[in-house]
């Protein structure tokens, strides 16, 4: 954890608070992702407010050579508010996936995913498919990467302002089905 973020209550339990302003984010493991070729990323967030290319997760060893899931890629309407993934080594160019049709809502815990399967990548909002495209790069592709972010970025974009609870990489491609399953958990009994 940089800067002193805490834990706060959470969608589950606690959750990772950040504020912006502090510049405050966390960071994982040297090479957490230098084995994935098809991968599914997911977390709650709850963005407290929006700023344009603010990161979720951005994985990467530079501005050449990374990985990232924002929560806002324009302020241009109708596509403010809207995930994007994007990945870029440097021999190839950023290829990206924009969501298009779920919007995040400020001060609310929201489930999203990234999957990745063969070429085909997938943004899941609270379980729906909120955009998919083709992407010829894998997280293997990027080496072992050392700079691997929760809420900042490989630029000088905006840090994350809100709280992530539940982060969850796993190397294969989870299913919608799966996916609607994490985002729709069970209650915990009560005794």
């Amino acid at each position: 954890l940089v800067n002193g973020p805490g834990f706060e209550a959470g969608r589950i339990d606690n959750g990772l608070g950040l504020t912006a302003a502090s510049s405050q984010y966390a960071t994982l493991p040297s090479g957490i992702v230098s084995g994935l070729t098809d991968f599914t990323i997911s977390t709650w967030v709850k963005v407290n407010s929006f700023a344009t290319w603010q990161r979720i997760f951005d994985f990467g060893t530079g501005t050449n050579n990374y990985m990232f899931l924002t929560t806002q890629y324009t302020t241009t309407a109708p596509n403010a508010a809207k995930l994007r993934f994007g990945i870029r080594t440097p021999s190839v160019a950023e290829q990206t996936v924009s969501g298009t049709d779920v919007a995040l809502t400020a001060g609310v815990w929201t489930h999203v995913a990234v999957t990745r399967s063969g070429n085909t990548v997938s943004l899941y909002v609270n379980g729906s498919l909120a955009g998919s495209g083709t992407i010829t790069l894998s997280p293997s592709d990027l080496g072992v990467t050392t700079q691997n972010y929760l809420g900042k970025s490989q630029w000088a974009d905006p840090y994350l302002n809100g709280a992530l609870d539940d982060f969850r990489l796993f190397s294969e491609a989870q299913s919608p089905s799966v996916i609607a399953l994490y985002a729709s958990p069970l209650e915990a009994p009560q005794i």
